[in-house]
């Protein structure tokens, strides 16, 4: 059974520069600081820097991208804060814990290590977040993610927005679908948000390959899906009603399960289960029934409850129980099926969507 938890993947964090002691004087040289009225549009310049994204890369597949820019803070007033790019890469080994409470001090020592920039713990929890992507991995195998594809494109309301694909070097299905030169994150809207299911092994495989055999993550990776969601912006928030997260340290200790459940179903109708038929052909009666309860999205423990029942005699019911266990060990039945209901039922019951999950039954 997957256990899922949810960690912060990656985000773009500010800090105010006055919290901040620059290290490195590469990060700024000169820099424009003003103060606008909002009353009258007017902007007075108040003292000027010039800065420049300072990018370190690493010799083991990750990067550090950190740079200088204006940004509102309060009553019109503009003020210059340090970004930095943060990521699950950052914690190295410790990658698929992610960014979490209980990581978040390794984070910034790792960040503060880099000798760009120092601040303390607190204002660098204290930062401001953007562009934040949202994530759980389970368990799942290249067989069951294909039916968890097929079960999801079969549920949405859109379907037409999800997109997917399945190749031996890229395997996921996300939304909302673009032209091919137009990103998905940057086309996603809070309204229709940047949503992704996909293979973590196969991604370490052919994107991220360095990386994970640097740290020795491949064989974490195996059988690995990785759920994403991205919480684009302030509007966004406002849509998910966070905007009083307004730190990292908010989010990091907020309902993130809520935040990701509220993101998926933005692309589901009001709950209505609904069970699509199939059509399958006193041992071949029993198969029938049992497969019809599969395509129709049962799970192990749903059908072996009808087979160990409590109005009938012991011995009819260790005759009951035997002929189950007959028919799954030898596969009469459509095991893989039923195991991989039992995959997307978790996932969808986590992401607060199960009483959307059509069974796709023409599946074979």
């Amino acid at each position: 059974m997957n256990t899922y938890k949810i960690k912060i993947d990656s985000a773009k964090i500010s800090i105010l520069l006055q919290d901040c002691e620059i290290i490195n004087k590469d990060l700024i040289d000169e820099f424009q600081l003003n103060r606008t009225n909002l009353n009258t549009g007017e902007t007075e310049t108040i003292k000027e820097y010039r800065g420049e994204p300072f990018i370190l890369n690493t010799n083991y597949g990750t990067y550090y991208k950190i740079w200088i820019e204006n940004q509102i803070s309060g009553k019109g007033i503009s003020k210059p804060f340090i970004s930095v790019l943060i990521n699950s890469k950052h914690l190295g080994i410790n990658y698929f814990k992610g960014i979490t409470k209980e990581t978040i001090k390794d984070l910034y020592d790792n960040i503060m290590q880099q000798n760009i920039f120092k601040c303390s713990f607190g204002a660098f929890t204290d930062a401001r977040y953007i562009d934040t992507d949202l994530a759980f991995d389970f368990q799942c195998t290249t067989d069951h993610f294909e039916f968890l594809k097929q079960n999801l494109k079969a549920s949405t309301l859109y379907p037409e927005l999800w997109a997917t694909t399945s190749t031996s070097k890229n395997s996921g299905m996300w939304t909302p679908k673009t032209p091919t030169n137009i990103k998905p994150r940057e086309y996603a809207t809070p309204s229709k948000p940047y949503v992704k299911f996909y293979s973590k092994e196969i991604d370490f495989k052919y994107r991220s390959n360095l990386f994970a055999n640097h740290f020795g993550l491949v064989k974490q990776s195996e059988n690995i899906v990785r759920f994403e969601c991205t919480i684009k912006n302030s509007k966004h928030k406002q849509l998910l009603k966070i905007s009083s997260l307004k730190t990292l340290h908010d989010l990091l200790n907020a309902d993130l399960n809520k935040i990701c459940t509220d993101i998926f179903k933005r692309y589901f109708e009001k709950r209505k289960f609904v069970k699509s038929k199939t059509d399958t052909p006193m041992d071949k009666l029993i198969i029938e029934l049992v497969d019809l309860a599969i395509s129709k999205g049962a799970t192990k423990q749903e059908i072996y409850k009808r087979f160990d029942r409590t109005d009938v005699s012991r011995k009819s019911n260790h005759n009951l129980v035997s002929k189950y266990h007959k028919l799954y060990s030898e596969n009469k039945i459509k095991k893989d099926v039923l195991e991989a209901n039992e995959t997307s039922k978790s996932v969808f019951e986590f992401l607060g969507v199960s009483e959307h999950l059509k069974i796709n039954s023409d599946i074979t």
